[in-house]
């Protein structure tokens, strides 16, 4: 693996061995994160206060890059330092109230992606880290739970899963391809505003 490093750090010409390897470098943060510091969130960071500021500079993030991000960048010109960076922020979805998908996009665009591209990425990002969480959880669980019914209902509610997910996520590219991030912004501060009026009943 480490003999290995500097070859995948190197850009590489044939567009999909670089979205490989960037997808490689982008899994890291959550592998590392995800096993180290699972325990801590699930413990520490698990509370309403916590989900209220979270949801508030997400939404903050988003409406600023919306204004302030150039999109000047082609898909396949990602860096791994780039990769990097929105690898943390799929990591940074650990924490209750981050969004995953609005953090790996908000960092893409920072970064001068155009929304669909940093969505696209942020998507294909996302599958080896279900992956690993699917191999973590079944680790976890005794073997005997996945017999007999139990295991027909795990395999149709995967592939439900996996069709459902493949739909939405052709939809939501289209869509972003021609909306912005605001209505996700927006509804993000009025959830916010709701678990505090929530918090204070």
């Amino acid at each position: 693996m480490v003999i290995a490093l500097p070859k995948i750090l190197q850009p590489s010409h044939d567009p999909d061995t670089h979205r490989v390897c960037m997808i490689a470098i982008g899994t890291l943060p959550i592998l590392v994160l995800g096993f180290a510091l699972s325990d801590v969130v699930a413990q520490s960071l698990r509370n309403p206060s916590v989900v209220v500021v979270t949801l508030v500079l997400g939404g903050l993030a988003m409406w600023v890059v919306e204004r302030l991000a150039v999109k000047i960048r082609h898909a396949d010109s990602l860096t791994w330092l780039g990769a990097l960076a929105i690898g943390v922020a799929q990591a940074a979805a650990l924490v209750p109230g981050v969004s995953r998908s609005a953090a790996t996009i908000t960092v893409g665009m920072w970064l001068g992606f155009r929304r669909d591209q940093a969505a696209r990425f942020g998507f294909l990002l996302g599958i080896p880290a279900i992956l690993a969480a699917a191999a973590k959880t079944s680790l976890e669980l005794e073997i005997t739970d996945f017999t007999g019914d139990l295991g027909q209902l795990f395999i149709i509610g995967l592939l439900t899963s996996a069709i459902v997910g493949y739909i939405v996520v052709a939809f939501f590219l289209r869509y972003l391809a021609r909306h912005s991030l605001d209505v996700f912004a927006y509804y993000r501060m009025v959830l916010a505003g709701l678990v505090v009026v929530w918090l204070l009943v």
